[in-house]
């Protein structure tokens, strides 16, 4: 594992040489390097220390941050972490790059954790803004288990947790389980995940069940989002079929896979598998009382993505160009890519969309209808909003949208010419029709085609939610 972490950092200097930014370590790192019990890890990390310029004159860390993370002993791991973290926040660093998931926790405690990336994610937000991104794996197929290929390598780490594996294996493919898979190359998978109808009362939950059995993205293709297209996928799938849970077990030790799964509402419950796995559920039906108490946006994250609350919730309609809606919504293309999965940002569930409109209205949950201009002229995607910045520093928008964006740096500053909003937002679902200008006009949602973010009444509100499959 140490060796394949190193040959993916040691990709990342020529990219960022390459867009013109520069890697540094933490002078503090050197301590929490020095008290590695493993000779040779501590070693090669030494080497890999020598190789980059210390970040010069690092600020302290802050009153501020001891109030929130308490005062840490100098020279211990918690330690360095927040002087790493004090980088971040007086923004001396533009990323902080790290495998660390409690590094990250800390982060999000400050809401800067859009500014934190693994080397993989790094690699990844330094393509989508500044380089070409490298051809990628074709985008998902629907197989049976028994097409599967049980020595690809990507079943490898399962056999080092699971001592049965292979049986179980053999067990899904006669039982002809559904699987979804990404491909790398021709002999070899990029991602998987395998999926089973469960009995009502696994672990408490009542109604369909729908069990994640595996979900996996290979070490090397980490970055491109699969984890989140594969989610999409079986999201849309557990809708389509009208579950009412979906659950997926997990070892503790797996704790990035976890917290990625929290990330789209997964929660972990008291019970531990036989194993000693964690538990993790996500209901896929609620009632009205659990819509009506919960706000929008963490009603959509625990509940969605299809799940979404209109009433109080202000809605806003946006014009986008047919040019970015192909990169930013692959899905709704008529028309199959014929290199699908080539933009992380396309995969993924969470988005980023830039514009120089002067609308300061939108908040975290407001809803977002996109209206595809030119070719289309109707509303094809709904989606709801997570965060919003307005700056007219490039380096800023870049800094919000890094590892959602479909804008490279140079067109972000184009944009930049006049202030930007920034919105980062969850694709909640793509359209089966679109809701087209005419339609729209007749029914008092739009008087012309939008130029810009406009907000939408309480009356069109009602009409456009009569047009969706919710």
């Amino acid at each position: 594992m140490l060796r394949w972490e190193l040959i993916k950092l040691l990709s990342l200097p020529e990219l960022v040489s390459e867009a013109q930014h520069q890697l540094y370590v933490h002078p503090a790192a050197l301590s929490d390097i020095q008290r590695d019990s493993s000779e040779e890890r501590r070693k090669l990390r030494e080497l890999l220390f020598k190789k980059y310029p210390c970040l010069p004159d690092p600020p302290v860390i802050s009153e501020k941050l001891e109030n929130i993370f308490g005062h840490a002993k100098p020279d211990t791991n918690n330690w360095v972490d927040h002087c790493l973290v004090a980088a971040l926040a007086s923004d001396a660093i533009d990323f902080l790059i790290t495998e660390d998931s409690a590094l990250r926790k800390k982060a999000v405690r400050l809401n800067l954790h859009n500014r934190v990336a693994t080397v993989a994610e790094a690699t990844s937000i330094i393509q989508d803004l500044f380089d070409k991104v490298p051809r990628p794996p074709p985008a998902v197929r629907s197989v049976k288990v028994h097409l599967l290929n049980e020595n690809d390598p990507i079943f490898q780490s399962f056999r080092q947790d699971y001592h049965n594996f292979d049986q179980w294996l053999k067990k899904c493919k006669l039982e002809h389980r559904q699987a979804w898979v990404i491909d790398a190359s021709k002999d070899q998978l990029a991602a998987v995940s395998i999926i089973k109808s469960e009995q009502t009362g696994e672990f408490g939950l009542k109604g369909k069940i729908l069990k994640i059995c595996s979900l996996k993205v290979s070490e090397d293709c980490n970055g491109l989002r699969f984890g989140e297209l594969l989610l999409k996928t079986i999201f849309d799938y557990a809708t389509s079929n009208k579950y009412n849970w979906i659950y997926i077990t997990v070892f503790e030790k797996h704790n990035a896979l976890i917290g990625f799964l929290e990330e789209f509402g997964f929660q972990i419950t008291k019970d531990r598998t036989e194993l000693g796995e964690s538990v993790l559920t996500k209901p896929m039906s609620f009632t009205e009382k659990e819509r009506e108490s919960v706000d929008s946006l963490p009603f959509n994250v625990r509940y969605g993505p299809s799940a979404i609350k209109f009433k109080g919730v202000p809605t806003f309609i946006i014009p986008i160009r047919p040019e970015y809606h192909i990169l930013l919504f692959p899905e709704a293309e008529k028309q199959r890519a014929l290199m699908p999965g080539m933009h992380p940002f396309g995969n993924s569930i969470r988005k980023a969309y830039l514009s120089n409109s002067v609308i300061r209205t939108i908040t975290p949950g407001s809803n977002i209808f996109f209206y595809r201009s030119k070719d289309i002229k109707g509303i094809t995607v709904l989606g709801v909003v997570e965060d919003t910045l307005v700056s007219s520093s490039p380096l800023e928008i870049a800094r919000h949208v890094g590892k959602r964006t479909v804008y490279r740096f140079d067109e972000i500053k184009a944009l930049c010419q006049r202030e930007v909003l920034a919105i980062l937002f969850r694709q909640s679902q793509i359209l089966k029709k679109p809701i087209h200008f005419k339609n729209l006009k007749v029914n008092g949602v739009l008087s012309s085609a939008p130029q810009s973010i406009i907000t939408a009444t309480k009356e069109a509100v009602e009409w456009l939610q009569t047009c969706l499959d919710i």
